[in-house]
């Protein structure tokens, strides 16, 4: 009897090529994954007593980890919340209009969104943490921002976000592996140092206040060393501006005025003393009327100080370190024009 054609079996020989073929394409992954787990690139993996490191950190997860790291000996209860330009309020500066014995620190985010600021303030109400004061340093852009962005160097802890902390490594891992991100870090790696072109990497050295997360700009020593040439070295970053004043468009919309709306009344929640600031940015551009009216009314009157546009304060190019980010000898003089009142009425 004849018997059936069945296809031949596919040889030892050619299974193991195929396996080995699968191995080498699998070993530089699994390279790289070997290499994030034991370097730890971006601090998130395990606890340290000082977050600073030649990789640009999360700002996200670098507070709130300082946070953690000292909340037991620290008594936290006042809260600087808002984008990059929080740089110009020092806890110790803020402090000093603040009852005695009030602690701060400072939780922000680069490019901070509205959001984010609400979500970190549900961290810290589920954490139990006393919310006596809160400064709330906001711009035009940041009001805008409804979702937190995309991006490595935007994504929340995962006790503030909610998500799991398997998927934000994941994230974190897939920023590891680009090139222009994976290259960068390995010569830094073989050579110990960092050049211009290494976006990623912190050149600077020590950035943070390991205790209240206060920022140390490397500018401020440039500006010693410089003076005068500091400024008038920097064309591009010191453009020139517009001799009238321009009013943006209104960026708080519906969504936008649903997050404020929940920022505030947590804040009521815990009766907070809270003071929100709209930066004096460099451009000069005025927050829209409409959306100071918003804000007034959910945060109340006296609470909202608006300090963009053409005035005293954004007149002096001195008070810049760029055009994105002012001094803290402008943030002083925020303050004391914030406090003044209540200041007065305690000295009566």
């Amino acid at each position: 009897m004849k018997q059936p054609n069945t296809p031949p079996l596919r040889s030892g020989s050619a299974a193991r090529k195929l396996a080995l073929k699968t191995l080498l394409l699998l070993l530089p992954f699994a390279g790289i994954v070997v290499l994030y787990f034991h370097d730890d690139p971006f601090m998130t993996l395990r606890r340290y007593p000082v977050y600073d490191s030649a990789v640009m950190l999360n700002e996200e997860m670098v507070g709130w980890n300082i946070y953690r790291n000292n909340r037991d000996s620290i008594p936290f209860n006042s809260f600087i919340l808002g984008n990059s330009c929080t740089m110009a309020f020092p806890c110790r500066m803020w402090e000093q209009h603040l009852d005695p014995g009030d602690r701060a620190i400072r939780l922000f985010g680069n490019g901070e969104s509205m959001r984010a600021i609400y979500l970190k303030l549900q961290a810290l109400e589920r954490d139990s943490a006393e919310l006596k004061n809160v400064l709330l340093v906001l711009d035009g852009t940041s009001l805008s921002r409804s979702q937190v962005q995309s991006g490595y160097s935007f994504l929340l802890p995962p006790e503030v976000s909610g998500q799991s902390l398997v998927g934000v490594q994941l994230k974190l891992l897939q920023t590891f592996a680009l090139p222009n991100f994976l290259f960068a870090y390995l010569r830094y790696r073989m050579t110990g140092t960092i050049s211009s072109s290494m976006k990623y990497m912190n050149p600077y050295g020590r950035i943070r206040n390991p205790q209240n997360n206060d920022a140390l700009n490397p500018r401020e020593r440039l500006i010693d060393e410089q003076q005068e040439a500091y400024w008038r070295d920097r064309p591009k970053e010191f453009p020139p501006r517009p001799a009238q004043e321009v009013v943006a468009a209104p960026v708080i919309g519906d969504e936008q005025a649903q997050l404020l709306r929940q920022i505030a009344a947590l804040l009521h929640r815990h009766r907070t003393k809270v003071r929100l600031i709209i930066s004096p940015d460099y451009d000069q551009l005025k927050l829209n009327p409409a959306d100071k009216a918003v804000l007034d009314h959910l945060f109340g009157r006296g609470v909202v100080f608006d300090f963009s546009g053409i005035n005293a304060y954004t007149a002096d190019y001195h008070n810049y370190y760029e055009r994105g980010h002012y001094r803290p000898i402008l943030g002083e003089r925020l303050l004391q024009t914030v406090y003044e009142e209540n200041e007065g009425r305690k000295s009566r």
